[in-house]
């Protein structure tokens, strides 16, 4: 005998409800580790979907498990249609080997994301999926469990898994949030306890008070939280903090001198310029170019001459832009130092003071100025670059000449370095696949580790002793590519300055840079595209490498404005003046991530299909309370309903004494106190089995017999009422073979 009730009716309904708003709540934990983008709303879009999916089959469907299947085989192919495409739109997901290893790459880059990331985590595409995975696969092990099976203690368990990231990282997800969360659960164990079921008035009284008790709780911590974030010492508290150092009021300056085999000191977290503006990202921020290294350390070389005054939009070459101009305000904090951090596109500097402009170096100089305290407007004209782009392009010879940028130290070990870097290319038939191939050996793990500590010498070689153990930092990465780029016949220079910003919590579309952010980069000299960033160093640092080195990103040809992850702070949509979302034609924003118009519109539909079939579930329940039955047929009718929601179901061709015998099978016998003394249910039971008979009785008698039985409506509803009355207490569930 199964020992499961089903749910159903408005419960069903309300159940639903319930397990979605926790489980958004639990995915909204995510973002305090997952930088947001958009996985959110394709999370979010994915599960309104898949709910209203379930909530349909179990409205017609009786099995627990069926549904879930259902909603499996949905989640498979909207992950693959989503994801096992060339481009960041749906697609109809076709089963061939090509899909099927992209997906196969897609989780392994997702795997790697999270265990080489930092947290915030930059999410790369693998991730989002993971995380797209993540939700659908707790709402569907949670909707099993608590609608399917009627336990919703249990489905305590899935929704763990999406709120123990944020737990186990301590990560502050804040008070309304955890009291939505705490609530819902709540919710969830009275609507799916088993409950006495004297009448329907009873229950809806009850539920009405949870949720009558649930949403005050909840309005609530609302208001705490915004009175709270008023109060004088709000956000001025600190915490004591097990890592981390402590702040100084000295400024902070970029070094230049970067040596192989110098260990990397402790980086502290003090903010060092901050950014906001209507631009996505303004990718990594550049102070110094390199070309010089002589085996073990960079060097500057000679000041450049030939400075012109930094006026009209800067670059090197002749620009060729394809996007709107971005417009970025930057504030400087501690950073000093007479460079100005500028993005590796070309751009317009507004700011105040004598800046000139090294076209050699792309570096901004402040004529006896320092960046410290300083604020500036940042024009930029991003590049159209994209995988398909460069891949048409080839190495070029900056205006300056290239020997200075294919120039290789004679070291110990060069010859071998060299023999490396062909093996590496091998097969790569143009200068992006090239630059591609030596990225990906660097970046991969089973290869190298980022590591602050770097192995002793071994030989009097630094880049081949980095190569061959395998650990190191961004100076490190950055060189070995910067050099074996050479070896191949790239020109190739390296880049200092800073990766970008991260979110700052309390502002909108603001970004801060720190003193962690420090970073190196190689920047490799194509014909048509000029200098372009690639990033050599693991995603524990950096996180995914910009969009048009990315391999696991979508064909940017295929779908203009590709909502994909990349090396970038955050990927959130693009914002317009005082900080509103400006959407993209085709899209609609959904907090910091943008989703189609058609998606939205489907979803949007079938939320308000869900809420108007709760609506006439509940109107209907109302209407059959209110329509009184009469005859005997009609209150047996009223009992067989009763009865399927306790799992005691039987078909029309059932005759009424063999429902009845149904009916009594369910039921657990009366146990004896002692010797002919009954225990009180055992009275309960028999008034049951009396009134039964009689109700087969005047049923049989108005189906068969010539004459009716005679019985009134308050006799029929008393014998119904006897009859439902002690299986509330059983919550069997027995089906007609």
């Amino acid at each position: 005998m199964s020992q499961t009730s089903r749910i159903s009716g408005a419960r069903l309904w309300l159940c639903t409800a319930v397990l979605v708003v926790a489980v958004l709540a639990a995915f909204r934990s995510m973002t305090t580790v997952v930088q947001s983008g958009p996985w959110v709303g394709t999370g979010v879009m994915g599960l309104l979907l898949l709910a209203l999916l379930l909530v349909l089959l179990r409205v017609v469907l009786r099995s627990p498990l069926a549904p879930t299947a259902w909603g499996i085989l949905a989640s498979v192919l909207g992950v693959a249609g989503q994801y096992g495409g060339l481009t960041s739109t749906f697609s109809i997901p076709r089963p061939t080997a090509e899909t099927l290893e992209r997906l196969r790459l897609l989780i392994a880059q997702g795997e790697q994301t999270i265990v080489e990331g930092r947290i915030p985590v930059q999410p790369t595409r693998g991730l989002e999926m993971l995380l797209v995975v993540g939700v659908l696969a707790t709402y569907l092990g949670a909707e099993l469990v608590a609608v399917g099976l009627g336990r919703g203690g249990l489905a305590g368990l899935p929704l763990l898994a999406l709120w123990s990231p944020a737990v186990s990282y301590e990560r502050d997800v804040g008070i309304p949030l955890l009291l939505v969360g705490g609530t819902t659960y709540v919710l969830l164990l009275a609507l799916t306890r088993r409950r006495p079921r004297r009448n329907d008035l009873t229950w809806r009284r009850e539920a009405t008070t949870a949720l009558t008790a649930a949403a005050a709780v909840t309005v609530g911590a609302l208001a705490l939280g915004s009175m709270a974030s008023a109060l004088p010492f709000a956000g001025s508290m600190e915490l004591p903090s097990s890592w981390g150092e402590q702040n100084t009021d000295s400024p902070l300056r970029l070094s230049t001198d970067l040596d192989m085999r110098a260990n990397l000191d402790g980086r502290s977290n003090r903010p060092l310029l901050e950014y906001t503006g209507s631009a996505r990202s303004i990718g990594a921020l550049r102070t110094y170019t390199l070309a010089t290294f002589d085996g073990e350390e960079w060097q500057r070389g000679a000041r450049s001459t030939g400075l012109v005054p930094a006026n009209g939009l800067l670059w090197p070459d002749q620009a060729e832009t394809s996007e709107e101009p971005l417009i970025v305000d930057v504030r400087v904090l501690a950073l000093e130092g007479d460079r100005l951090p500028v993005p590796a596109e070309p751009r317009a500097v507004t700011a105040d003071g004598v800046w000139l402009y090294d076209a050699t170096r792309d570096e901004i100089i402040g004529s006896d100025t320092s960046v410290r305290g300083l604020d500036y407007e940042l024009t930029i004209s991003p590049r159209e670059l994209s995988a398909d782009t460069l891949q048409a392009d080839a190495a070029g010879a900056p205006p300056e000449g290239a020997a200075l940028y294919l120039d290789v130290p004679a070291t110990q070990h060069s010859a071998d370095i060299s023999a490396l870097a062909q093996e590496i290319v091998a097969g790569a038939g143009t200068t992006y696949d090239q630059a591609i191939a030596l990225q990906s050996y660097l970046r991969s793990s089973q290869n190298f580790a980022y590591d602050t500590e770097l192995a002793a010498p071994q030989t009097d070689d630094a880049v081949w002793d980095f190569l061959t153990s395998g650990r190191g930092y961004c100076v490190q990465f950055a060189t070995a590519m910067t050099l074996m780029a050479r070896m191949v016949g790239i020109p190739a220079r390296m880049a200092i300055g800073f990766l970008p910003g991260s979110p700052d919590e309390d502002r909108r579309d603001t970004y801060v840079v720190s003193a962690r952010q420090a970073h190196a980069w190689p920047e490799l000299y194509f014909a048509d595209a000029g200098w372009v960033r690639f990033e050599p160093t693991p995603a524990q640092q950096t996180g995914a490498p910009p969009i048009y080195a990315d391999p696991f990103a979508p064909d940017p040809q295929a779908s203009a404005n590709v909502p994909t992850s990349s090396a970038m702070p955050t990927t959130a949509p693009t914002t317009g003046p005082g900080g509103q979302v400006a959407e993209r034609e085709g899209y609609v924003g959904i907090g910091d991530a943008e989703v189609p118009v058609a998606a939205f519109a489907g979803v949007t539909g079938g939320v308000a299909v869900l809420l108007v079939g709760l609506a006439l579930v509940l109107w209907h329940r109302r209407r059959r309370k209110r329509s009184v039955p009469h005859g005997p047929e009609e209150w047996w009718a009223r009992l067989r309903e009763d009865l399927a929601e306790h799992g005691i179901r039987w078909t029309d061709a059932t005759t009424p004494r063999q429902a009845a015998h149904l009916v009594r099978s369910a039921r657990t016998r009366p146990a004896l106190t002692s010797p002919g003394e009954p225990v009180p249910e055992a009275a309960l039971l028999a008034d049951a089995d009396a009134a039964l008979d009689r109700l087969v009785a005047a049923v049989e008698a108005d189906r068969y017999s010539p004459r009716p039985s005679g019985a009134g409506a308050e006799d029929l509803a008393a014998w119904v009422a006897a009859v439902e009355r002690p299986l509330a207490a059983v919550g069997a569930a027995v089906d007609e073979a």
